[in-house]
């Protein structure tokens, strides 16, 4: 039997934790937040190291010292780490369920392009905010009403850049990208995607 992996990709706040949700109890399939695996590895080789700081880009992300372009490197080196014990996560994940979906900000599409599993039909798509002020608006509701500070304006920016550097990456490797923007119809355009 032909396995399917449904891999989400894109920044934070394009819906991908939502749409995953909803295609996983769609299809009847197992759905993985890779976020999940990144905070077990965080978790694993503990603060303070060198190790975990690789990992933090959250950190990296809300530190006005650091530069755009050094934010973007980190990111994509947690991300690297991050995918290399994928397959093998895959794998199991997918002895148990026929069908999986994941998502997270950690997939690269290099990687994506890339991979291959036994007997697994591999599918994927990217999320892409067009512009900061969309991030800002998907991320407002986890300030829970406060007013953004100039940390969330510059993580908001930031985030857009990885994005915006996720989908560069994803069209090179002539990988599907799709607007986040409107939610109210994103599963839908995103189910005629994978078609």
């Amino acid at each position: 039997m032909v396995q399917q992996l449904i891999l989400i990709g894109g920044s934070a706040g394009t819906g991908k934790t939502s749409l995953a949700r909803a295609l996983a109890r769609d299809l009847d399939a197992g759905w993985l937040q890779l976020d999940t695996i990144w905070l077990t590895m965080m978790a694993a080789v503990g603060r303070p190291s060198s190790a975990f700081s690789l990992l933090d880009v959250p950190a990296a992300i809300a530190d006005p010292a650091r530069s755009d372009e050094d934010v973007i490197a980190d990111f994509v080196a947690a991300s690297e780490i991050i995918c290399r014990v994928l397959p093998d996560i895959f794998a199991f994940e997918l002895e148990a369920r026929p069908v999986l979906v994941a998502d997270g900000a950690w997939l690269l599409p290099a990687f994506v392009a890339s991979l291959t599993l036994p007997d697994t039909d591999i599918h994927s798509v990217f999320l892409h905010h067009a512009d900061p002020a969309s991030v800002a608006a998907a991320l407002a509701p986890r300030l829970e009403g406060r007013p953004p500070t100039e940390r969330h304006r510059l993580g908001d920016r930031r985030i857009w850049l990885c994005g915006e550097w996720i989908c560069e990456q994803a069209r090179a490797h002539k990988l599907s990208v799709v607007d986040s923007l409107p939610f109210e119809d994103l599963t839908h355009r995103v189910r005629e995607t994978l078609r």
